[in-house]
């Protein structure tokens, strides 16, 4: 017995011996020299102490190689992965659980739509791509050979195929589909539009949107409606897209501001900013300076594509923001009940579009897809369980007319000012983008960019009638016409996060998501708190991006107390968390009582009054649905309660007396009768998940059960769910400029910059980013050559 228990106990051994040496084999070569096909002349890549690559080539094609070659060392497993996923190609790899992400990948058809938007590129994007493809490929081929390993995730499980140029404008195509999918906002507004009529639906609306009958059509309160209760099979295809991805989540997005010279220690513009997404490891972004000719860019790029969305050259700086707003409109078309294969264009019956799709599965037969299209988009009702009608999907990314970002990103990567830079965002379609800018010349402000479809008569986000052609996208909104907002006339600092970029009477007819402006007053706050104390430094500015406070929590404890009635007559536990709300600073730090209590209390308070509104079934899938914020419609219907049918104002004090209570008890049951062990910090957890669905093994202990403050209005933002208050999105990517010296940037990337578990920049980054530190990224050519940086050189094979 004890001989068969030391040879287990030696083949665990050797077996992670293996194992560790497989993994330490597939990590990138940082230091030496690398004969490559594809290069005209030596290309350098120096990794700093962060593991971010510096690659310098002497121009600009070589540069992109080397930048495709750094990707694919960091992160060629993620890579691979997200272009499958955008392929729907999943299921030949792990089986019949890939199908529902693969069949929405397949009706949307973004393979395709990558192809034939490849063959319209300009010739220097054209080269850019393919530069950067030959570098991806440069690093599989030496996978191949043998002379490196591949990453953990990719040993057995995923072919590696060769990296194409249009690979990159599918991860693209998938990116910019996972900020713009609404289908699921669209459905559920329908369903409460047709529950409660147009009036009593208002408050779930965005602001400035809402319950408005379609033109020409019987008002929502006397259309048949479908049954609100189902979750929809399709939903859960797209919720594992945007999963992969790492974007489900309601709070996905970002916040940039932009100070003028005025505020600042240096007297030049600074410019800060943050992405948040998924914890995932590794994270979808991945940092880089890339030099070579007239090109010569630092910042964060999605992996698989060549683009900048945050960043500097010499002469500004951008940090791309998810303006939030509908890019997708549903159209409920009119198929012919005697021949399903025509529907009614508005004029006359006309055939539907059909193609056919075959997905293969791993371990089992092909499925075959076929899939109709009417003039405005694929039908996606036969998909959605229980629709009266069918359903046809328009999008602005499968519009033939719509610029890559390949294209109009590098333009403004190109740009020595601001004006430059504008120019380029004119042509910038997709995704949609509120770009923060600022210049050494002192100009700086927001604008928005994006193919918007002019929408002659608002759609208030609800599926519109397919035959009415006064609502077919005949042209843009003109980029003239798409809000903006500089530092002039007195302007000190311009916000893009959270806050409406327009008034509710804007000409262009922009259909905007949810936007409290939450963010946008805590930063505005702050910086004026900033400001008093002196002009504002690059360290003070980054600290700033780690605030968990809050100005508008006040206001929602109040109102929720007002409508419970007076204090004395609440329960005991009712008055207990009472007073921890009142003395509570509205500040979410992970040792806060009373943050555990309000994030609780508030999430408890919407589930109560979601369901006595709209029903349980409906309210849940409200609670879900991406970009939601769920705290200004619990306002906005405590402001209404008692002037409404749809509630009571004592069914509401109700609610919020009884929601009081049921946080008691949870604090109570969940940390313990001790109320000084309340701390925000033991409910609110963070784990980094594998990226991806390869990652056949648990990650490092120190990426799991982190304790985190702040929630997803908060500056650093930290999303949870509402039954186990885990952290969904977090401000994993954080940077922090100075254009009076472009060549040291702040930056923090959680977790950090390689997908190897075992590499030291695997999780590196975490420690820093919990605690609200940034590092220092020098991009100064001289400076990367001399600070002791790794050296790789890719040498021309004669």
């Amino acid at each position: 017995m004890l001989a068969v228990l030391v040879l287990g106990v030696g083949w665990l051994v050797i077996n992670r011996f293996r194992e560790s040496a497989a993994e330490r084999a597939a990590f990138p070569i940082e230091e030496g020299r690398v004969a490559v096909a594809g290069i005209t002349a030596q290309v350098e890549i120096y990794r700093d102490e962060l593991g971010v690559p510096h690659v310098q080539a002497g121009n600009e094609t070589d540069a992109y190689f080397g930048w495709g070659f750094a990707h694919a060392q960091d992160r060629l497993a993620q890579m691979l992965w997200l272009r499958r996923s955008a392929q729907g190609r999943t299921a030949e790899i792990i089986g019949r659980k890939g199908l529902p992400a693969d069949r929405w990948a397949r009706l949307l058809d973004l393979a395709t739509l990558a192809e034939d938007q490849s063959e319209r590129l300009d010739a220097r994007s054209r080269g850019r791509l393919a530069a950067y493809a030959a570098g991806v490929n440069a690093r599989i081929e030496r996978i191949r050979a043998g002379r490196v390993g591949p990453p953990r995730a990719l040993r057995g499980a995923l072919p590696i195929e060769p990296w194409r140029p249009a690979d990159s404008l599918a991860v693209l195509k998938f990116y910019s589909w996972g900020l713009a999918d609404t289908i699921d906002v669209s459905l559920v507004l329908r369903d409460i539009n047709l529950r409660l009529g147009s009036r009593a639906a208002a408050p779930f609306f965005p602001r400035g949107s809402g319950g408005g009958s379609v033109p020409g059509e019987p008002p929502p309160s006397v259309t048949a409606a479908a049954d609100p209760a189902r979750p929809g099979r399709a939903a859960e295809g797209r919720a594992r897209l945007r999963r992969v991805l790492g974007v489900d989540g309601r709070t996905v997005g970002s916040s940039a501001w932009v100070v003028g010279g005025a505020d600042t220690e240096s007297g030049h513009v600074m410019l800060a900013a943050d992405t948040h997404l998924e914890p995932t490891a590794p994270s979808l972004l991945h940092v880089a300076q890339v030099q070579g000719g007239e090109f010569d860019v630092a910042g964060a790029a999605v992996v698989g594509v060549p683009v900048f969305w945050t960043g500097h050259n010499r002469d500004i700086a951008w940090a791309s923001t998810h303006p939030k707003l509908a890019s997708i409109d549903l159209y409920e078309e009119t198929v012919d009940p005697d021949n399903p294969g025509r529907y009614h264009d508005g004029a006359r019956w006309q055939p539907l579009i059909e193609r056919l799709e075959v997905i293969g599965v791993r371990g089992g037969g092909d499925e075959q897809l076929t899939i109709r299209s009417s003039r405005h988009g694929p039908l996606i009702g036969e998909w959605l369980a229980q629709e009266l009608q069918p359903l046809s999907l328009a999008w602005v990314g499968a519009r033939e007319d719509v610029h890559s970002a390949v294209t109009t990103m590098s333009r403004v990567a190109m740009a020595s000012n601001a004006d430059e830079l504008l120019a380029a965002l004119e042509q910038h379609h997709e995704p949609p983008l509120a770009l923060a800018y600022a210049d050494r010349l002192g100009a700086g402000g927001v604008q928005l960019a994006a193919w918007i479809p002019r929408r002659e008569l608002r759609t208030d986000l609800i599926p519109l009638p397919g035959r009415a052609r006064w609502y077919d996208w005949k042209r843009r909104v003109p980029f003239e016409q798409l809000p903006t907002r500089r530092l002039t006339n007195g302007r000190r600092r311009v916000v893009a996060a959270d806050g409406r970029l327009s008034s509710t009477s804007d000409r262009a007819q922009i259909e905007w998501l949810w936007r409290s402006g939450a963010r946008v007053k805590r930063i505005d706050t702050l910086l004026s708190r900033e400001r008093e104390r002196g002009a504002i430094d690059l360290r003070r500015m980054s600290l700033l991006q780690a605030d968990v406070g809050s100005e508008t929590t006040a206001g929602l404890i109040q109102a929720a107390l007002e409508v419970a009635g007076p204090i004395e007559d609440l329960s005991v536990e009712a008055k207990d968390i009472t007073r921890l709300l009142q003395a509570w600073d509205g500040t979410s730090l992970a040792d806060s009582v009373g943050a555990a209590a309000y994030h609780v209390f508030v999430e408890s308070l919407a589930g109560a009054l979601f369901d006595q509104v709209i029903g349980e079934e409906l309210g849940q899938r409200f609670r879900d649905l991406p970009q939601v914020d769920v705290s200004q419609v619990v306002l906005a219907l405590l402001a209404i309660a008692g002037t409404s049918e749809a509630l009571d104002r004592d069914a509401a004090g109700r609610a919020v007396r009884d929601c009081l209570r049921q946080t008691w008890l949870k604090l109570s049951f969940s940390l313990g009768a001790n109320r000084d062990k309340w701390r925000w910090g033991r409910l609110h957890r963070l784990t980094f998940r594998p990226f991806g669905a390869l990652q056949r093994k648990k990650l490092p202990a120190e990426l799991s059960d982190l304790p985190i403050g702040g929630s997803g209005n908060t500056i650093n933002a930290a999303e949870f769910a509402a039954d186990s208050m885990s952290v969904r999105v977090a401000s994993t990517f954080r940077m922090v400029i100075d254009l009076g010296s472009l060549d040291r940037a702040l930056i923090a990337i959680a977790p950090g910059e390689s997908e190897h578990p075992q590499h030291p920049h695997f999780r590196d980054g975490v420690d820093g980013w919990l605690a609200g530190r940034s590092a220092l990224l020098v991009t100064d050519r001289l400076q990367v050559r001399e600070s002791g940086s790794r050296r790789l050189v890719l040498e021309r094979l004669p």
